[in-house]
């Protein structure tokens, strides 16, 4: 598992001999014989020359040029068999990694705290860390192999060219220096606007897909707006090409003066050669053996260490990242299933002088915000939006418990139960209720992982009138939903908005909530809606989170949010008989959204 501490580039090595160790060692020795073969194949060749030369002279016999050549092939074997070997490798291993490390860091988003989710800042560092895990570790392990067969390729072959021209040796050395400095920034620089880039993808991504997703098809016909929101796209997307372009840039600036040194550095080595070679002090083959040597080494040292350089780099900042993103905070019990408290009878909930405001911000959402719901009563919250209702969601359910004051469940401090237990007694339906593609019946099985019984699913279906739409599809109740399988159903919005309350009502929980989940409805249709839910959900404790009045008649008791706090709470007829009151005014100017020609429904 992913530990929170400070990762290095060591970690790249250790995590894949913890998750795919057999393919681990096989790459680590292909590295070290790999960094080996351009020595190996400058001695062969070498000594290949100097028989052939021989052989041709008379000086030894012909069948001296056979091992020679014997040593060559197998050079010419190694290098044509290996790769072939190593890629099925490389698949296995990154297969397992799929599994193993992407479900790792999945498991570190479930974890995290619900502010991390809310927050911006951590948004982006999120998905910098988490959109390509397994391809940046991969990265990572490959970079450390390529830097590994430089040094060893390197060293063995600056052994071979000093043993001859000493010189050569250290000014290769001296060259590589400013190199490597050069590569190193210019790899941290290029990270860094790609997190520029990163961020401005993000917002692309969110236009192509108003553009694209079929949620979207039925506004975009209706108010024509593809073309402006087009130019959008491709302001953005120039904005981010333009960026990775300049990356780009940089690098092949920062490799090719590597080239251009590299030309001018093995010109001025082949010319300290030639002098021992007229000499005779070295042989043809030795000569030809150390050009071909020499070029290798500084080609080595300018291009491949710019570019092994640039990438390590870029792979310590994302290294940095992760460590960020592991050290995140995370709720406790977060993925822990709820736990079913069939003995737990509800009887009250109350906040008591509760004040929150939202990490990182200032601002109070609920200031000093008092109120009591016993079990016998449904009650509704409204209230403008922003006006603090879907934070007491957030409060009750357990998604922040950093609130001053006092929330009491049962006459005991909400914060003494566990978040297991909180889940099995608050289930809510949000305004964004979510729209799986599963079948019907799975969608509604979600909303009780702990239990499965068919007779309760079935009068739950009855209950919430979606036998008729069952009916009509192909399959029944196992019908797949969406679009991502053949032969799959899409639902119409009021279809899934029932089909997202019947999850809440077969989860069979203490404390329900409806946060809005029909603001996509019409008031006449959301009033409907929640008079069916009223008459299927009456032994059950409900709480109604709207700033539209459609639920507020079905509920016993009304609390209005304004300013962080409850400024009036009683029942509808109560609350309209206060004359210059927030829920009088809100019900006078919502009234006509209700009135229909068979019915007045407020």
């Amino acid at each position: 598992m992913l530990r929170a501490k400070d990762y290095t580039t060591w970690d790249f090595v250790i995590v894949h001999l913890r998750l795919v160790p057999l393919q681990t060692l096989f790459s680590i020795l292909i590295t070290i014989l790999n960094s080996l073969i351009p020595a190996y194949q400058t001695i062969v060749i070498a000594n290949f020359i100097n028989t052939a030369l021989e052989v041709f002279n008379g000086s030894v016999e012909y069948s001296a040029i056979y091992l020679p050549i014997v040593l060559i092939m197998s050079y010419v074997v190694f290098t044509n068999l290996i790769p072939s070997i190593t890629q099925i490798m490389d698949t296995s291993a990154q297969n397992t990694l799929n599994l193993t490390l992407r479900k790792e860091i999945v498991m570190k988003q479930a974890r995290l705290e619900y502010m991390h989710l809310e927050n911006n800042d951590t948004q982006e560092l999120i998905n910098r860390v988490c959109s390509d895990p397994v391809g940046n570790f991969t990265a990572g392990l490959k970079n450390i192999y390529r830097g590994a067969t430089l040094l060893i390729s390197s060293f063995s072959l600056l052994i071979i060219v000093m043993s001859s021209t000493p010189v050569s040796g250290i000014i290769i050395i001296v060259i590589s220096v400013p190199l490597f400095y050069i590569a190193m920034k210019t790899g941290k620089k290029n990270y860094e606007m790609g997190i520029e880039s990163k961020k401005i993808q993000r917002k692309y991504s969110y236009i192509a897909s108003i553009l694209t997703d079929r949620e979207y098809i039925e506004e975009r016909n209706l108010f024509a707006y593809s073309e402006p929101i087009s130019e959008k796209f491709d302001q953005l997307y120039e904005q981010a090409s333009k960026i990775e372009t300049k990356r780009e840039i940089k690098s092949y600036l920062s490799m090719k003066s590597g080239s251009l040194v590299t030309l001018l550095l093995v010109i001025f080595i082949v010319g300290l050669l030639l002098p021992p070679l007229h000499r005779q002090e070295i042989s043809l083959g030795i000569f030809i053996a150390l050009v071909n040597a020499v070029y290798g080494l500084v080609q080595s040292m300018s291009w491949q260490l710019s570019s092994t350089m640039h990438d390590y780099a870029r792979q310590k900042e994302y290294l940095n990242d992760l460590s960020s993103f592991t050290k995140l905070s995370e709720k406790k019990d977060a993925c822990v299933l709820p736990t079913a408290v069939e003995t737990f009878q509800f009887c009250s909930l109350e906040f008591r002088h509760v004040s929150f405001k939202y990490p990182g911000t200032e601002t109070y959402i609920l200031k000093d915000c008092s109120f009591k719901l016993n079990h016998n009563k449904n009650y509704c919250f409204v209230g403008m939006n922003g006006a603090g209702k879907t934070t007491i969601t957030k409060l009750i359910t357990g998604m922040y418990d950093q609130f001053e004051g006092e929330i009491l469940l049962n006459g005991k401090d909400i914060r003494s139960y566990s978040f297991s237990e909180i889940k099995g007694l608050v289930s809510v339906v949000y305004q964004d209720y979510s729209k799986f593609s599963l079948t019907i019946k799975q969608n509604i099985l979600l909303g009780n992982v702990l239990n499965t019984n068919e007779e309760y699913l079935n009068k739950v279906i009855s209950d919430m009138g979606l036998e008729e739409v069952i009916e009509d599809l192909e399959f029944g109740i196992d019908t797949p939903l969406g679009k991502i399988v053949e032969n799959s159903k899409d639902l119409s919005g009021g279809q899934w908005q029932r089909l997202a309350i019947s999850r809440l009502l077969y989860s069979n929980s203490k404390i329900n909530i409806l946060d809005e989940p029909t603001a996509a409805l019409d008031p006449i249709a959301e009033n409907t809606v929640y008079e069916l839910f009223r008459k299927v959900n009456e032994d059950r404790f409900s709480i109604y989170i709207t700033h539209r009045l459609g639920a507020a008649r079905i509920a016993d008791e009304v609390l209005v949010i304004h300013d962080g706090g409850i400024v009036e709470q009683g029942s509808h007829e109560q609350l309209m008989t206060l004359k210059n009151g927030n829920y009088r005014k809100m019900f006078e100017n919502q009234k006509s959204w209700y009135e229909s020609t068979d019915s007045i429904m407020i």
